[in-house]
C-alpha cells in the first residue's frame, strides 16, 4: 500500500469514526486519550495572550530576537500558570493560551493571573524584555466550554488543538487592548468578580478611596454590539 492510500484510509476512517471525548478538569488525563478521533472536553476561564508587533520585531531584529522574545514569554506563563492552576498551550507562532479548567470559580484565578502577568512583562522583567526592541503584548479573557484533540502521539499540553466559542471571544477582546490596557475580559466575567478584583486603593487628596480599575467599552462581536472591559491595573507577583 502507497503512503497516500494509506493517508485515505485513514482520513476515511477518522470522517466515519464517530469523535470521542472524556471531559475533565484534570489535564493530566490527557495520557487516556489516543492520537486520532478522541479528545479532552472541559468548561474553562482561558487568557488569549497575543504578542504584537511580530512583524515588525522580525523585520527590524530578525528572527532569532523574535524566538527570543517567544520563549521568554513562555517561562513567564508557564511559571504564573504552575502557581495558579493552570496550564499553557502554544497556540499559534504569536499567542498563548492560558487554561484554567473549571467553573465560575475559575474567574477570579484568571483574571488575577492575567494581572500578574502583566505586572511580570511590564514591570518585574522589564529589563530583560526591553532587549526585544518593539516587544508589545495584549490579552483577552473568556470562559466557557474547549475541546482539545492531540496532534502528536505524547501527552504534553503544548501538542493540543483546543476549539471553543470561548477562545475566539477571547483573541476578540484582546484586539481591543493595547498598551496600556493589556488586559480585557468578557462582562460576564467582569460582573462575577469580588470587589477585590474590581477596585483598588488610592489616595487621592491624601485621602484613601476605593477606585474602579476596569474601563467598560463598546465592540463588535458576531455583529452584535456587546461590552468588554480593560484595564492597566497589575498585581506584582509576590502578591498572594
Amino acid at each position: 500500500m502507497s503512503w497516500t492510500e494509506s493517508l485515505g484510509e485513514k482520513l476515511s476512517s477518522y470522517a466515519l469514526e464517530e469523535f470521542n471525548y472524556k471531559e475533565t478538569k484534570d489535564i493530566n488525563d490527557a495520557s487516556q486519550i489516543d492520537l486520532g478521533v478522541s479528545g479532552l472536553y472541559m468548561e474553562a476561564s482561558i487568557i488569549y495572550l497575543e504578542i504584537r508587533n511580530v512583524p515588525y520585531i522580525l523585520k527590524e531584529h530578525g528572527r532569532r530576537k523574535m524566538a527570543q522574545g517567544y520563549t521568554m514569554v513562555s517561562e513567564v506563563l508557564n511559571a504564573i500558570a504552575e502557581h495558579t492552576g493552570a496550564f499553557v498551550n502554544s497556540y499559534a507562532p504569536n499567542a498563548f493560551l492560558v487554561v484554567y479548567p473549571g467553573k465560575e470559580e475559575t474567574f477570579h484565578s484568571a483574571v488575577k493571573g492575567a494581572l500578574k502577568v502583566s505586572h511580570a512583562l511590564s514591570e518585574d522583567f522589564k529589563s530583560q524584555f526591553d532587549t526585544i526592541p518593539g516587544f508589545e503584548f495584549a490579552m483577552g479573557i473568556d470562559h466557557g466550554h474547549i475541546m482539545g484533540t492531540k496532534t502528536q502521539s505524547d501527552n504534553g499540553t503544548e501538542h493540543f488543538a483546543w476549539f471553543g466559542s470561548c477562545i475566539y471571544k477571547a483573541m476578540r477582546i484582546c484586539k481591543e487592548c493595547a498598551r496600556p490596557f493589556y488586559i480585557g475580559i468578557s462582562g460576564s466575567i467582569y460582573h462575577s468578580l469580588g470587589e477585590d478584583l474590581r477596585t483598588t486603593t488610592k489616595r487621592i487628596l491624601g485621602i484613601k478611596k476605593s477606585v474602579e480599575i476596569w474601563t467598560k467599552i463598546s465592540y463588535q462581536y458576531d455583529n452584535v454590539k456587546k461590552h468588554l472591559y480593560q484595564t492597566n491595573h497589575k498585581i506584582s507577583l509576590d502578591e498572594a
